[in-house]
């Protein structure tokens, strides 16, 4: 039997192996032949944006034919920068469709857009159907036009979210989650240990939505020209849960109620003009001595590196990162651009450290996306200038710890561990079913007491701000970028952009090139590394094929595993989940 098992194990290894080099020499001539497609372009062509569903704003992969990578807006973003310089690309047309990134990440597409028109050249724009986020994305066309039909139609959603309470089940289940924090406002962790959400998140998340959802109102009222109460009154009152062409064309957001043939006819535009992006290759401009690297740190920060086609923080990756780029002479200074919500309080001092022995030798710029809090705070805040993009979260200034206690869970199902041996904390560290005692909730409060104030000594110290003004927009509290500028917890309200150009005023080089970091790597590469590993696949197919209602079980996995290993975290509850 064990022979049978051993034997069908090598089998399938083998034809997963195959697969994998089958695919990557596929995805090779695939890229070939995509990388002469610039120069295959014809006169009077027109790039073809048709935007789908989700967006990571930053890959370390740059193959973009195997089917679960997903495209980057950094890739789309680099594409429309360099149609502006292509002299064959006369328009973009833009289509997208309920896409999905941050508001953070769908400003800095617009902003690309806007620039690629400051050439003469027009955008074209077309809707059958979305979200906010594609009426964003269509505030930079010239026309935008949009399917007649009456089941086509567009959504304003406003901002805002839900938040998953599991107590009930916990208890039903037996479990209890205890959850040791410091910062009153700190709520990492609450969805396990309430049925609702405390006053003081609620006072907190409210106050946070309100100051973006302002900044959306604001966006798409000048980008339309429009009051402000009518776009708040589209998204708080509007009856029809769907605007269609027609509404649209009387809030001004449409031009033309027109199917797409005909849109393409009145513009003077045919399909065979077309470019799509997957067929067009952004041309790398001639790089200059000096480089403005910038440094994408998105996802959660933890120990585990970031896998093939992941986003994680490490700092085993990214203090060897920073390191080179400290010690490369032609990198004259360092833009880190940081899309997280934290984690692990040791991984982010180590990070902090090596930001601090950098910033020494040359300039560190922080650009923050859609969310910068907690962890993603900490790693930010050494930084000599620091940008908060106006739909940024940042903040989160406190710590967080949770211990499961499963012992009636274990009473139910009839499980029972005998602990055997000496120490006081024994119990917890040997056995799952015993992970909670008061001592060891007890001991962990002191410990993440005394994180807490490292945290704040850190922040004090990076950002000139006395321990007890720090005290009063700490405790965990989360900031909208405006607060966040008041509070001088940033310096000023920017985009990548803004902080690439301050990190060059800041290293005195007015002539330089743009290099981006972790280095995108083709899959076949990653086949052919030590690195690659089973385990990469596995959890990049989970994500692309397991619905989010079935991902529940791996909840209770997770605390287990977080704490496990890496107890104090700083993590913030307010994530968009969006880059």
């Amino acid at each position: 039997m064990r022979a049978k098992w051993y034997f069908l194990g090598c089998l399938s290894s083998i034809i997963i192996l195959v697969l994998l080099i089958s695919l990557g020499i596929s995805s090779l001539v695939k890229l070939t032949k995509a990388s002469t497609n610039f120069n295959r372009v014809k006169d009077n062509s027109v790039l073809y944006l048709k935007l789908r569903g989700p967006y990571q704003a930053y890959s370390n992969i740059s193959d973009r034919n195997f089917k679960f990578i997903p495209d980057t807006s950094h890739d789309i973003i680099q594409k429309i920068r360099s149609a502006k310089e292509d002299p064959k690309i006369k328009a973009i047309l833009l289509e997208p469709q309920f896409v999905t990134v941050g508001l953070a990440t769908a400003g800095e597409i617009v902003k690309s857009l806007r620039d690629f028109k400051s050439s003469g050249k027009k955008i074209y724009g077309y809707l059958t159907s979305g979200g906010q986020t594609d009426i964003l994305l269509l505030s930079a066309a010239d026309v935008v036009a949009m399917n007649p039909s009456l089941s086509a139609g567009f959504f304003l959603e406003g901002v805002g979210g839900a938040i998953t309470y599991y107590k009930d089940l916990f208890d039903n289940l037996g479990i209890k989650v205890h959850i040791i924090r410091a910062g009153e406002y700190k709520a990492a962790g609450e969805n396990y240990t309430r049925s609702t959400m405390s006053p003081e998140f609620r006072e907190n998340i409210s106050e946070i939505y309100s100051d973006v959802y302002q900044v959306l109102v604001n966006d798409l009222a000048r980008s339309y020209d429009l009051p402000t109460s009518a776009v708040r009154y589209t998204i708080e009152s509007n009856e029809r849960w769907m605007l269609t062409a027609e509404m649209g064309k009387d809030l001004r957001i449409v031009d033309e109620a027109l199917y797409f043939e005909q849109f393409l006819k009145s513009i003077n535009i045919n399909s065979k003009q077309l470019v799509k992006l997957n067929n067009y290759t952004a041309e790398t401009p001639k790089p200059a001595f000096n480089h403005i690297a910038v440094v994408y740190a998105l996802g959660n920060i933890s120990p585990v590196k970031a896998g093939w086609g992941e986003n994680n923080i490490s700092s085993a990756e990214y203090v060897k990162l920073l390191d080179e780029l400290e010690n490369d002479y032609n990198v004259k200074a360092i833009v880190l651009r940081i899309s997280s919500g934290g984690g692990s309080a040791l991984e982010s001092e180590l990070i902090y450290q090596k930001i601090v022995q950098v910033r020494e030798k040359k300039p560190v710029v922080v650009s923050m996306g859609a969310v910068a809090a907690s962890g993603g705070y900490y790693i930010a805040a050494p930084a000599n200038y620091i940008y908060a993009d106006p739909y940024t979260i940042t903040g989160s200034i406190g710590v967080v710890s949770m211990l499961p206690d499963f012992s009636s869970t274990a009473k139910k199902i009839g499980v029972n561990d005998e602990i055997v041996g000496s120490g006081k904390y024994l119990a917890p560290m040997s056995s799952f079913w015993n992970l909670y005692n008061p001592d060891v909730e007890k001991a962990m409060q002191t410990m993440i007491d005394d994180i807490y104030l490292e945290f704040k000594t850190r922040v004090s110290a990076s950002r000139d701000i006395s321990l007890n003004n720090l005290e009063k927009i700490a405790q965990g509290k989360v900031w909208s970028a405006q607060k966040a500028l008041e509070h001088h917890l940033i310096d000023g309200i920017g985009q990548l952009d803004d902080a690439i150009i301050k990190a060059a005023q800041l290293a005195s080089v007015s002539n330089f090139s743009v290099s981006y970091y972790p280095e995108r790597k083709q899959f076949i590469d990653i086949i052919l590394e030590d690195s690659f590993n089973f385990s990469s696949i596995k959890s990049l197919l989970a994500e692309q094929l397991v619905p989010d209602y079935i991902k529940f079980p791996r909840t209770l996995q997770q605390i287990y595993e977080e704490i496990k290993d890496d107890p104090f975290q700083m993590r913030s509850e307010i994530n968009f989940d969006l880059q």
